[in-house]
């Protein structure tokens, strides 16, 4: 009997040293431009949590959204990772509360009801975070997860998130901020990696894991923020139900230990890539570094002792890389998983994702599986979002998906002469796109489509000046957008088409309208611009995604092969020379794979054909059939769909026919 109840008494004293108390996370959004939320704040808001944070209840962040002020300071500071949180609790209003990845009435008896009952509740984790900054202002973190030897949870798609919080924010100064508020506390200034967390390994009961993250500030965020003041809210998620195991947080101290860091200025790039590296390392107040020790591609092996190198990447793939400082007394190695990314391209078009899977799930499959935005093209695709878990594979014209959530460098974009970007503005996809990246894109000889909802976002004052437009509409429902040109057909939304902005021209504007809508003759939903020398700008107002997709399909088609072809750098400033005779040049490459040039001359005006056929004499492809100016011009060809074989492109400009050979090897 002694021996059972024994047994019991060590049963019971296991499980009450080794249940977590949990700690309940409040997220919270908003605005420095939102009444309602000043309001509330004021009320009762900045009250309740702060008695909350004082008596160890809760971790508390703040994410700044872009409206009702899109110049937010606090937004704009950190747009990638507020944008990203608030499409990953669907956030459409401000103010907002998420207590434990659950969005809850803004009420302070719901807030201290969710509180409460997550407190109450089972955690199977503990977190420790451990979080210093150097004299350099370089910030180490790291967070070490416990998990209770008794728990028995099953896990899916469970992450770790890591904020850097301001205390406090003084706004008083500034007039964007026109709420009634000057001090905003607990912002997030930074997400370590980002707003998407890192997926972890679940450590066996009983057993820990940890990670490190490493923060190198930038000139702006030193400029904003009190680097002093800053905490670490660390947190456990499910991304399969949003519910949060656990959380944690922690003030930043300082340290005088010796700490390997370092960065590059790009770290994705087109093959070849050459990164050179930036040490940030720092010693103690008593030591002075004195060797580095790197490795690029975590083969092992030393590939320089330099303090800031350079490396060639000559292959495709990501890389992880290291460096070993030493101090003559002690070492330190900062190792950086798949920190390096060298992308090639398999296709002459890319086309970018801005639809979230998770809130347009069945309306993005149907539109990429579909070739909705593409036609009988091959592409690749970029996803702004990351790995969301869409099967791109199921589409065989789309050949390679490049998923990272982070704006596209300039070494990827030039990898590719047709560029269609399908925007939403929701989500957080609007914050990679940049308009003057676009502009000069154009202007070196790129084709450019813009296809998105909310357009008048993705035009700054240089873009519209460009395009010669004079007014955008407000927020507008359309329920089809009507062929302006005879070669397209009209498009039919399939389901709600709001928050639409179309667009007015001004007399001067070099653009040519091609889609229309039934609410206003004075404002259109669709224009190209193809300046002398330059690419071609395309805009395509509406959520693309619920556009009929045979329609869509036929339109796009048609768009790229006839609309998106113009001269690429290079040769751009011979199209200037009226040429003597006409000409129909060599292709080049040639051979190629999949894409190739061909260049032909006008003496005059023209009417113009330039088709592609088979050894057999059968039609292939209409590259160009239009009236053209005296000029060179070059068109670009996409063989990607074909096999490898001989083919004949014949010209004929009036009266002047021509043909030659070009072989697709592949």
């Amino acid at each position: 009997m002694k021996k059972i109840l024994l047994s019991l008494f060590l049963l019971t004293f296991l499980g009450t040293n080794y249940s977590y108390d949990k700690l309940s996370l409040v997220e919270r959004f908003t605005n420095c431009s939102c009444g309602p939320c000043a309001s509330i704040n004021n009320s009762w808001y900045n009250a309740t949590t702060a008695n909350l944070i004082s008596n160890r209840a809760i971790t508390h962040v703040i994410y700044n959204v872009d409206w009702p002020s899109p110049t937010d300071p606090m937004h704009l500071l950190n747009a990638v990772d507020n944008n990203t949180r608030r499409g990953y609790y669907a956030v459409n209003s401000v103010p907002w509360i998420d207590v434990n990845g659950t969005t809850i009435s803004v009420s302070q008896a719901a807030l201290e009801g969710a509180v409460n009952s997550g407190n109450a509740s089972y955690s199977p984790f503990q977190i420790e975070i451990i979080p210093v900054r150097f004299s350099n202002d370089v910030l180490n973190v790291k967070v070490i997860i416990t998990r209770d030897p008794s728990d028995n949870t099953t896990f899916t798609n469970t992450k770790l998130r890591v904020a850097l919080t301001e205390l406090t924010v003084d706004r008083t100064c500034l007039s964007c901020c026109n709420n009634g508020e000057t001090l905003f506390h607990n912002v997030t200034r930074k997400m370590l990696p980002d707003g998407k967390g890192t997926l972890i390994t679940i450590p066996d009961p009983g057993a820990s894991v940890e990670y490190e993250f490493s923060f190198i500030p930038g000139e702006q965020f030193l400029q904003e923020v009190d680097i002093s003041a800053l905490s670490v809210v660390a947190f456990i998620q499910s991304d399969a139900n949003k519910l949060v195991y656990q959380s944690a947080t922690a003030d930043v101290e300082f340290s005088n230990e010796l700490n390997a860091a370092f960065q590059v200025q790009e770290n994705l790039g087109a093959l070849p890539f050459e990164v050179t590296f930036e040490d940030y390392s720092t010693p103690t107040d008593s030591t002075s570094i004195n060797s580095w020790a790197w490795d690029f591609d975590n083969d092992g092996n030393i590939d320089s002792q330099e303090p800031n190198p350079s490396f060639t990447y000559q292959s495709e793939g990501s890389f992880t890389v290291s460096l070993t400082v030493s101090d003559g007394i002690n070492q330190y190695t900062r190792t950086l998983p798949d920190f390096i990314n060298v992308i090639s391209s398999s296709s002459s078009i890319l086309v970018v994702n801005g639809i979230e899977f998770a809130t347009y799930p069945a309306e993005m499959t149907a539109f990429y599986n579909n070739s909705a935005c593409f036609g009988d093209h091959t592409v690749d695709v970029w996803d702004l979002f990351g790995d969301q878990g869409f099967d791109y594979s199921a589409n065989p014209n789309i050949q390679k998906t490049n998923l990272f959530n982070r704006n596209i460098p300039n070494s990827v974009l030039n990898l590719y002469n047709k560029v269609i970007w399908i925007g939403n503005n929701y989500g957080g996809d609007i914050a990679f796109y940049d308009p003057v990246q676009v502009l000069e894109y154009v202007q070196s000889g790129g084709n450019f489509l813009l296809a998105t909802r909310l357009g008048a976002n993705y035009f700054d004052t240089q873009l519209r000046t460009y395009c010669g437009i004079s007014a955008v509409t407000g927020d507008l429902t359309v329920t089809d957008l009507v062929a302006l040109d005879s070669n397209l057909v009209t498009m039919t939304s399939t389901a709600a088409n709001s928050l639409v902005h179309l667009v007015s021209l001004s007399e001067t504007s070099e653009a040519r309208l091609i889609f229309d809508d039934l609410i206003s003759n004075t404002f259109y939903a669709g224009f190209r611009i193809n300046k002398e020398n330059e690419g071609t700008f395309i805009y395509i107002a509406g959520r693309p995604y619920r556009f009929n997709t045979t329609s869509s399909f036929e339109n796009y088609n048609y768009i790229i092969d006839n609309w998106m072809t113009s001269m690429p750098t290079g040769i751009e400033n011979e199209s200037k020379i009226v040429p003597d005779q006409f000409a129909l040049l060599q292709n080049y490459p040639n051979p190629f794979n999949p894409t190739t040039s061909i260049t032909y001359n006008l003496p005059q005006r023209s009417n113009v054909t330039l088709k592609v056929y088979d050894i057999l004499g059968n039609e292939i492809s209409t590259l160009v059939n239009e009236q053209k100016e005296a000029g060179l011009y070059n068109v670009q060809f996409d063989a990607g769909k074909l096999s490898s074989g001989v083919y004949i492109y014949t010209i004929q400009a009036n009266s002047f026919v021509e043909s030659r050979k070009m072989i697709l090897m592949k």
